[in-house]
């Protein structure tokens, strides 16, 4: 590289030999350019220094995003878990609360203190369901009907999180207060059923027979008039023959054909409770006859007024009719 004769100092003359037997190339180039060459190389460098962090920035940032989405998308999927788990534990708390209604209820006890009246009770929130099992006869009763997730799992649908995390904060402490409260109305059924084995031993407690429920206890249209009436009892659909159990010890006090339920048994259990089986096909016991808890009464049928083989099962408690489901533990 030189500068050019005759005065061209403002020309750079650049001299280019690309190999010994190529010719060589010469260029002027201004100095001027040169010079602005060099700022505009610069800032070129520069800008693409520049973007290049930029770049890294934006994908660091991406990375990270990306990972904060992957983090949410856990912890969503664990408040989903947990607000399962709070339902459940709703569902078992509610089956306890049934279970111990009807253990007093058949112990002849007064019912548990409610909640709502319970010391701490303001800070449970809504109470928990209450309803009568509507399980298949002989097994155990179905879940009560719970929407499933609670409002936790909307929250989560929604995109709320903090309204979910809040959610089921409040919805376990409700659940640490209930159980608290069961716990100490426990200790009272209890103390309670202490010198009232002879009464629980007497009192139905159990499903007198395989099947399915086809109508319970109160007002349904009739299946012969089509009209409103109330059904004192429950109906259990089985197969014809299926044994019926004594559900508690007791004495016959009735065997025989009684109008409509056709053949009929009926059983005192003391304490002013008595028990009715009707549409039995056959009879295994006769009148004045000690039974005890599980032994075979009769079989299902079809007698008297009846649209198929079930069993007309019915309580009465002073000889006021009550709902047979309230002495029905299993």
């Amino acid at each position: 590289m030189s500068a050019g004769p005759g005065g061209m100092g403002d020309r750079i003359t650049v001299i280019v030999v690309p190999d010994e037997t190529s010719p060589v190339r010469r260029f002027q180039v201004p100095r001027a350019l040169l010079r602005h060459g060099i700022w505009i190389v610069a800032l070129v460098a520069m800008l693409f220094t520049a973007g290049l962090v930029d770049y890294v920035r934006l994908r660091v940032e991406a990375v990270e995003v990306e990972q904060l989405r992957a983090e949410t998308r856990r912890h969503r999927e664990n408040l989903l878990e947990l607000t399962d788990d709070v339902s459940v534990l709703e569902r078992e708390l509610a089956r306890v609360q049934e279970f111990e209604r009807k253990v007093r209820v058949i112990a002849d006890l007064p019912a548990a203190m409610t909640e709502a009246s319970a010391p701490g009770a303001e800070l449970g929130g809504e109470a928990g369901p209450q309803g009568l099992p509507t399980g298949p006869a002989g097994g155990e009763a179905g879940p009560w009907e719970l929407a499933p997730g609670a409002q936790g799992a909307l929250d989560l649908e929604s995109g709320d999180l903090f309204l979910a995390v809040a959610r089921i904060q409040r919805d376990t402490q409700r659940l640490i207060l209930s159980s608290r409260h069961r716990g100490d109305s426990f200790d009272g059924l209890l103390e309670g059923l202490d010198g009232k084995r002879h009464r629980l031993a007497s009192t139905p407690s159990t499903w007198p027979t395989d099947g399915w429920v086809t109508s319970g206890y109160g007002y349904r249209t009739s299946p012969f008039t089509g009209q409103r009436k109330f059904h004192a009892g429950l109906d259990i659909a089985a197969d014809a023959g299926t044994p019926i159990l004594a559900p508690a010890r007791g004495k016959v006090i009735f065997a025989g054909r009684k109008g409509p339920l056709g053949k009929t048994l009926i059983l005192d259990h003391g304490y002013g409770i008595r028990t009715t089986y009707g549409h039995t096909s056959a009879l295994h016991v006769k009148r004045g006859q000690e039974v005890d808890r599980g032994e075979r009464l009769a079989d299902v049928g079809s007698t008297g007024r009846s649209t198929g083989p079930h069993l007309h099962y019915g309580v009465t408690v002073n000889q006021k009719s009550v709902n047979p489901s309230d002495y029905i533990i299993r």
